[in-house]
């Protein structure tokens, strides 16, 4: 992939997809995961939606509430 293929908006809402995916895996609610890490309902709603850029202590705080690896967390296909 070169750099110029790459499609931010398109990335995000797989990241957030997949972000969703892993946590319903792992049987929590979003309600849940808000409420143990300290993240407003809105804003894990629109990092699962692919609306914000999520930062990257964020994503981390999301992957140990739900205790996953943060590269399993933000394992998406580039291409």
């Amino acid at each position: 992939m070169e750099i110029e293929d790459f499609n931010k908006k398109k990335f995000l809402a797989e990241l957030g997809a997949h972000i969703a995916k892993v946590r319903k895996s792992k049987g929590y609610s979003q309600d849940r995961v808000c409420l143990e890490a300290g993240l407003s309902r809105g804003a894990l709603s629109k990092i699962e939606s692919g609306k914000v850029e999520p930062r990257i202590t964020t994503l981390a705080l999301i992957a140990i509430t739900i205790d996953v690896g943060l590269a399993k967390l933000t394992n998406v296909d580039m291409k």
